[in-house]
């Protein structure tokens, strides 16, 4: 299947952001996908590829220590979830099924 056919999701939020982080983030994906809510980025992307990873890079430089939030990043063609994680000024990218996605995401 063409890469451009295959749906996928990410979805994330991250707090305290400002308008730097908004723009980086549409930069990276679109600024239809994502908004800001008060100091609260919102991301909501549904469509042919996403490169969730240039998302994250992008948001990067404009997290500071007081940041929180993660960006999943659904892949349907692997069946998998991936998640990055932010506590204060890192990323922690971590990955599982979407078989496993419950016991996986702790609820």
């Amino acid at each position: 299947m063409a890469r451009d056919m295959i749906q996928e999701k990410v979805y994330g939020s991250v707090w305290p952001a400002g308008q730097d982080m908004l723009r980086a983030a549409a930069t990276a994906i679109g600024e239809e996908w994502v908004e800001l809510e008060g100091d609260l980025l919102r991301i909501a992307y549904e469509g042919p590829y996403c490169d969730a990873q240039e998302l994250a890079d992008a948001i990067a430089p404009h997290l500071t220590p007081d940041c929180q939030g993660r960006i999943d990043h659904i892949d349907m063609d692997a069946w998998r979830l991936t998640r990055y994680r932010i506590e204060g000024t890192n990323i922690k990218k971590s990955s599982a099924g979407l078989n496993h996605v419950l016991a996986y995401s702790g609820h």
